[in-house]
């Protein structure tokens, strides 16, 4: 994968979503662009929402303390 290409996507998308709302964009939308958006979506959408699992898993991990130390009691867990 083209780490910057996936970059610019999502910062394209991004800013798109910010700028107008989806009914405004839907009606200014040629046939052609309907079409492969709604033929695309379904695999685009379940490949982002299982790569935003794993970097939110990934994230979690990191943000778990690295001793099982109770923070109140100064204690083991």
């Amino acid at each position: 994968m083209n780490e910057q290409t996936f970059h610019d996507a999502i910062l394209a998308l991004e800013t798109m979503a910010k700028e107008e709302k989806a009914p405004d964009a839907w009606r200014e939308l040629g046939e052609t662009i309907v079409e492969d958006f709604w033929r695309a979506w379904p695999e685009i959408r379940g490949w982002g929402q299982w790569l935003w699992q794993l970097v939110d898993g990934e994230r979690a991990e990191h943000a778990k303390p690295d001793d099982q130390t109770d923070v109140d009691t100064g204690e083991p867990g």
